[in-house]
């Protein structure tokens, strides 16, 4: 094993001298991928990513690569300050993305969903601060890319959350949620929230259907998200719901 690893580092090492990122990019994107499958995937996806930034600082993929990590990380942190400081980290690497490519969708997804995450540490006011540039990152993915998996779901939790009087709309929620779930049938966050929203308007039976859909999912369009988050939290609300 200890061959193959060290082999698979000289491939790296050499396709980065090469010119070729290709490779790492590739390797470090499966690893991310798979995060649910080993709980190292993801530091090694940052490892590999961090050393093809050295030999490539303006690389647009890696630095997208890299705020993805560091949202992943800072989910799974219990200290606020420290959960703000890996947030704001994400921030960094996706404004250096668009700095270098403004029509990247995943840079202003990336952007406006690490601004998201800082904002929401730092109080009511300061999140209602950030909402329009927010929402305007997420509009912005999705003049890009009208198909970007997750944006029209993130503009949808965006509606939800706003206040009505700063222009928040859960008729405009639900109206993007049921969108993302005609569209990725299989994108299984759009199910947990618009449940999360039947559950807060009184509809159980129509909540539990959509978590039961969820739960029962056997081909979810993102594993990681499936496994690490989305079936855990539909099992909970069900749960709730059941009571």
């Amino acid at each position: 094993m200890l061959k193959i690893v060290n082999l698979f580092c000289l491939i790296i090492i050499a396709s980065l001298s090469a010119g070729d990122s290709s490779v790492p990019y590739t390797r470090a994107l499966e690893l991310f991928n798979n995060r649910h499958l080993e709980k190292d995937n993801a530091l090694k996806a940052k490892e590999i990513t961090v050393q093809l930034l050295e030999a490539e600082p303006e690389n647009v993929k890696a630095l997208v690569l890299i705020a993805r990590y560091y949202m992943f990380a800072g989910e799974r942190l219990e200290k606020e300050e420290e959960k703000r400081t890996t947030y704001e980290k994400s921030v960094e690497y996706a404004k250096k993305a668009l700095k270098l490519d403004e029509k990247s969708p995943d840079a202003h997804f990336y952007h406006a969903a690490a601004l998201g995450r800082c904002a929401q540490l730092k109080g009511i006011f300061n999140a209602i601060g950030s909402a329009g540039e927010i929402k305007k990152e997420f509009e912005r993915t999705l003049e890009l890319d009208p198909k970007h998996p997750i944006a029209k779901i993130a503009l949808a939790n965006y509606f939800y959350q706003v206040p009505g009087f700063f222009g928040g709309s859960t008729e405009k929620a639900i109206e993007l949620l049921k969108e993302s779930m005609e569209t990725h049938p299989n994108l299984t966050m759009a199910y947990v929230d618009m449940a999360r929203i039947y559950k807060n308007q009184g509809k159980k039976k129509e909540a539990k259907e959509l978590l039961q859909k969820v739960i029962e999912n056997q081909t979810p369009a993102i594993a990681a998200n499936f496994y690490l988050y989305d079936k855990k939290e539909a099992e909970a609300l069900l749960k709730e719901l059941e009571k």
